[in-house]
């Protein structure tokens, strides 16, 4: 099967690829129009697990100097002999979903919990969604989206954004105020990330059970504090 990693557009004459999902396999540069669609054969997609989707993220992340880069979920493959026609059949969409992420890179804000880890304890869910639309309304970004992190841990919630990448430094200077101010929520930009959080859904699901979208948590070499 072809496995996907992401579609890019301008990809650097210096990109170099990462290892693949497997180590019998290679990164491959497929065409498509003026795109090229980063994938590998697979036998079969591997179990969703922290190394693999690290491996994954390695993919994507590659190539966040192209121009644009559309993330595909983890899992996203299709037969060898219909990777063709399935990427014909979506590149509409594909071109649709780049130009939206074109030039723009994902931050995403966490809210840490500070207190001992006990739920009852801290800012409750009206609590971290206000402090999420302070954070919102001082960023000044058209495109977001905020996510609770369920039960579990010390992330409490989480925003996305997406943002052209030369606005970063005056992205980080805007929230500053808000994150000073919070009470009992640590804020914690992170980032900058392929677009994860705002990759479209596809005509054809994976074939392989994937993940909730989203930064992965490991690697935080990028992290931006």
């Amino acid at each position: 099967m072809f496995y996907m990693y992401a579609v890019v557009e301008g990809l650097p004459a210096a990109w170099r690829p990462p290892p693949a999902l497997t180590p019998t396999a290679t990164v491959e540069r497929h065409p498509l129009g003026s795109l090229l669609v980063l994938g590998s054969t697979l036998d079969a997609v591997p179990a969703a697990n922290p190394k693999t989707l690290a491996l994954h993220h390695d993919v994507v992340a590659s190539a966040l100097d192209a121009l644009a880069v559309l993330p595909f979920r983890y899992g996203t493959a299709v037969a060898n002999d219909e990777s063709d026609h399935w990427l014909g059949s979506q590149h509409a969409a594909l071109e649709a979903a780049l130009t939206q992420v074109r030039g723009c890179v994902e931050m995403s804000v966490k809210l840490l919990r500070l207190d001992s880890g006990v739920e009852e304890a801290g800012p409750g869910e009206r609590e971290l969604k206000s402090l999420a639309e302070q954070i919102v309304s001082r960023a000044g970004v058209e495109q977001w989206r905020y996510r609770p992190a369920g039960t579990g841990g010390n992330v409490v919630a989480s925003v996305a954004f997406l943002l052209p990448r030369t606005e970063l430094a005056e992205f980080l200077a805007r929230i500053a105020p808000v994150a000073s101010r919070a009470v009992g929520v640590a804020v914690v930009p992170t980032g900058p990330w392929p677009a994860y959080s705002f990759v479209p859904a596809f005509d054809r699901p994976p074939l392989a059970v994937v993940p909730p979208p989203g930064p992965p948590a490991p690697p935080a070499r990028r992290a931006t504090g």
